[in-house]
């Protein structure tokens, strides 16, 4: 068979040369073109690189400063402190996702925050977010990351403190120093522990940290309990970093924990400014008229420890700085008489000009500071900066004035807290109140503590899921109601059979109608009046509640009306503007108990253990113990107040009259209210659960209830005829899962334009 055969000739060296520049050419074209495809929109950012020591962020001339590309730019230090958690989980479980973080950076960054600050390591979605995110930003969102220190340890359980140089103390300390350089270098994996994150950090995100803030508050007695055990000590001397010869021995201690730091850095070839975290309860200053003992117990002074030359980043100072607490922020003469330029008496700004005089030479940040916009109030500050009961205005007006405080002083920065409200949290005077294993599944509005947030986590997936009280009944009716339209259908049964939209429960009364619901923050009450508008002052609205059986068939607040079938623990009276309560029953008023009875600390207190008796008192929450001032002997008194008063406003956040305290709102033959789980009695709605009568148990002790019987009464005012009331027996599933959505409080946009204005440290 005949085959054409071709003669190939090989091409000459020459031509196979050309060939091989220009599949070169080709391949690294593709290359270039490969990488500028994938970094399209990536920022590069500068890194100072001398001696093989890499830096973004040092302190010069005393101040906090990052690397340009060409010099070292000093500025003012705007900041937001970022928790670990969202409602439903505890902080250990480290619960928020990339997805959250990626949607919180872009907002925290528009409001002109430079610094974020988180407190210790969180999971590994954090760090990849924030390089994801700085990526794309001609100027990044820095962080400060926290090092949490072994606070439990120091504490001990029997609260007396530990000697901090006991080694399975320094052990773990220093473990979480590693563990901390490591995660921010990207370089490690931590195993699944409780209560801490855990996980593969490939992240690297040193090219964006401004600094690291090492420690906690320190419990005065263990800062006691160390200096005590170790007085012969030496001070501390370490490649990095040492404490001066007039340290103490806890401060030679924290001296030591900043060199393991440096020395983890080093190893990556970094370094980066070093804080050790303090607060005024430890702070090195003198306040002779401070009441609490361990408010001036003992001190951890920054200026005791100083960088080794080897160190070139530097250190720098910071504090956690309220304007409620400690008491000597309030009471201390010298700062009460202080004055700012403006000539402006200002106690905080007074504390700032001293605690900034005393740290010469390194900078100084308020690392916390804020307010809060609870429903209820934890203890009073001068200036009304008290710890809750403010409105969300109010809440980033007083945040406004302490940033302006912070910066006029000559402080570095102020990271406020904090970016979300934190549901797991407690306060001193509501803590007894809850079950503390239940915290993260409702929202209390009673405790300062788990409002401070410029961003509110509030029940129901969306606004449009929430009652607000404004007089119309859509909403109400939205829950009443079927499906929005064919394609509502899915979500519509879907939640309902996952309890996700509460119910509404409806009765009809002679003179009203009454519907109830709630949420994870609220009972909600719509009463409709049978004879037109209501006429407030005029008529007395008169709602009868109870959990417990034994109550109260009759209550001296409301006489003539009678409360069947178990009674009530609670009197609801809505007056008119300036005389709506919430009343309790004596016999289950725990505030009474606890500091008439227990304590002693209220003179001539109603105290009526019978339930039956019928004696309401004002519902009311302690704020201070009473105090005697050391230095100039002064006796304060002890201090409560009066949450149960009942405020009228809208709570719908579009209306320009917007008030987040408004507890009711009237309107045409429309009455709306919202009353906070705790003023009901309930330590944990989300398992029905309320605490017994505080003189039967001795003490504040939850039981499991079976809902609420609902009294609702309107009569003339003064009208005093016998009626008896047949309540609404309300009853909920429970849930271990709440439902939540985000929202923008007014402060955050108040506190926007604030956070533009302050860019250059101050001369103070």
């Amino acid at each position: 068979m005949y085959q054409h055969y071709e003669v190939r000739r090989r091409a000459s060296r020459k031509t196979r040369t050309l060939r091989l520049l220009f599949a070169l050419l080709i391949a690294v074209l593709l290359a270039t073109g490969l990488v500028v495809f994938l970094r399209w929109g990536k920022v590069e950012r500068p890194v100072a690189d001398e001696n093989g020591i890499k830096q973004v962020s040092t302190v010069k001339d005393a101040h906090l400063a990052v690397y340009d590309g060409t010099g070292w730019d000093e500025r003012f230090w705007t900041g937001m402190n970022l928790g670990a958690t969202l409602p439903g989980h505890e902080p250990g479980e480290v619960a928020p996702t990339k997805e959250d973080y990626l949607r919180w950076f872009p907002e925290i960054k528009k409001m002109h925050v430079d610094v974020l600050r988180v407190y210790t390591i969180l999971n590994p979605e954090f760090y990849e977010a924030l390089r994801e995110f700085n990526s794309t930003q001609k100027e990044p969102l820095w962080v400060i990351q926290g090092v949490w220190s072994p606070e439990e340890e120091l504490t001990g359980d029997d609260l007396e403190g530990r000697n901090a140089y006991k080694p399975e103390i320094t052990k773990i300390f220093r473990d979480e120093i590693t563990d901390a350089v490591h995660v921010v270098h990207g370089d490690t994996n931590l195993p699944e522990r409780p209560g801490h994150a855990s996980g593969d950090y490939d992240a690297d995100i040193s090219e964006y940290m401004l600094g690291w803030i090492v420690g906690t508050e320190w419990f005065p007695l263990a800062v006691q309990k160390t200096d005590e055990a170790n007085q012969d000590m030496e001070p501390f001397s370490g490649k990095y970093f040492r404490s001066t010869n007039d340290a103490t021995p806890f401060e030679s201690w924290s001296a030591s924990m900043l060199d393991k730091l440096a020395q983890e850095e080093m190893k990556y070839g970094w370094q980066h400014p070093v804080a050790l975290s303090n607060w005024p309860t430890t702070d090195p200053l003198s306040h002779p008229d401070e009441a609490n003992d361990q408010e001036d117990l003992v001190s951890v002074d920054p200026m005791h420890i100083e960088p080794t030359a080897s160190w070139r980043a530097g250190y720098f100072a910071s504090y956690h700085i309220y304007p409620a607490f400690p008491d000597f922020m309030r009471y201390e003469e010298k700062y009460q008489n202080y004055r700012t330029p403006a000539g402006r008496k200002d106690p905080y700004a007074g504390y700032l000009h001293e605690l900034r005089a005393h740290h010469k030479g390194i900078p100084l940040i308020a690392a916390e500071y804020g307010t809060s916009s609870a429903r209820g109030m934890a203890h009073r500050g001068a200036l009304g900066r008290n710890q809750g009961m403010h409105t969300e205005e109010e809440q980033g007006k007083i945040n406004a004035d302490l940033l302006d405080d912070i910066h006029n002083e000559g402080l570095d920065g102020g990271i406020l807290f904090s970016w979300q409200d934190e549901w797991f949290k407690f306060a001193w005077n509501t803590g007894d109140l809850e079950i503390p294993g239940r915290r993260p599944m409702w929202l209390n509005r009673l405790t300062n503590e788990q409002n401070y947030g410029v961003i509110a986590t509030e029940p129901g997936e969306s606004t449009e899921d929430t009652i607000h009280l404004d007089g119309k009944t859509g909403d109400w009716e939205k829950r009443t109601g079927g499906p929005q339209g064919l394609r509502d259908i899915p979500d519509w049964v879907t939640d309902r059979a996952l309890g996700r939209v509460p119910g509404v429960d409806e009765r009809e009364y002679k003179d009203l109608d009454l519907c109830v619901t709630h949420d994870e923050a609220y009972v909600y009450l719509l009463l409709k009046n049978k004879e037109g508008s209501w006429h407030l002052p005029g008529e007395d609205v008169d709602v009868g509640f109870g959990s417990l059986k034994g109550g109260s068939d009759n209550a001296d607040r409301a006489p003539g009306v009678d409360f069947p079938d178990g009674g009530i623990q609670f009197l609801l009276q809505i007056k008119g503007d300036k005389d709506s309560h919430l009343w309790v029953n004596s016999a289950y008023d725990q505030h009474t108990w606890l500091y008439g009875k227990k304590y002693d600390y209220i003179p001539h207190p109603v105290i009526e253990d019978d339930p039956q008796k019928g004696v309401f008192l004002p519902w009311k929450l302690a704020l201070n113990r009473p105090l005697t001032l050391p230095q100039t002997k002064r006796k304060i008194p002890f201090e409560d107040y009066e949450v149960g008063k009942m405020k009228p406003g809208i709570t719908d956040q579009s209306d320009p009259n917007y008030d987040s305290l408004a507890d009711w709102y009237a309107k045409g033959d429309v009455l709306e209210v919202r009353i906070p789980w705790t003023m009901l009695g309930y330590t944990d709605p989300s398992t029905l659960q309320v605490w017994k009568y505080p003189y039967e148990a001795d003490g504040i002790k939850s039981t499991k209830v079976d809902g609420l019987r609902i009294y609702p009464t309107v009569r003339k005012a003064d009208q005093t005829s016998p009626e008896k009331v047949k309540p609404l027996d309300y009853s909920w599933d429970g849930w271990d899962q709440p439902t939540y959505h985000e929202r923008k409080k007014q402060s955050y946009y108040f506190l926007k334009g604030e956070f533009e204005q302050h860019d250059r440290v101050a001369t103070p």
